[in-house]
């Protein structure tokens, strides 16, 4: 299976993925819907930041009633309009110095961070 390097990240044994909320896609302007055969109608995104597409029923009913429909595997970097979370398929495996890839953990709609040793004196040192 080829791995998609800007939604996952596979650089320690955590297995982190970017995930979409469908529900919240509802209020999008980048969804399409198509109405199938059977007299159903599914929904997807038009960016492909998800591949999937969800019968609208579905997310209609879940958004009525409050309830999370589940997130979706992103096939890309989120927009920054998009739901997105980073979610860990194995949190326990997380080395004991946290996250070793802090950049794909930065939000879809970018920022920065720095990163910064100082050096001090030890007691010793004086």
């Amino acid at each position: 299976m080829a791995i998609d390097r800007d939604s996952s990240c596979r650089r320690c044994r955590v297995y982190c993925d970017w995930v979409v909320d469908p529900v919240a896609c509802l209020g999008c302007s980048r969804l399409y819907a198509y109405d199938a055969k059977d007299g159903r109608r599914y929904v997807g995104c038009v960016e492909g930041v998800h591949r999937a597409e969800v019968e609208l029923a579905a997310l209609e009913s879940c958004l009525a009633d409050g309830r999370a429909f589940g997130a979706i595997r992103a096939a890309r970097v989120p927009l920054a309009i998009c739901s997105a979370r980073v979610e860990a398929a194995y949190p326990q495996r997380l080395p004991e110095i946290g996250c070793v890839n802090p950049e794909f953990r930065e939000p879809p709609e970018g920022g920065t961070f720095t990163i910064s040793v100082r050096a001090s004196a030890s007691p010793d040192d004086a």
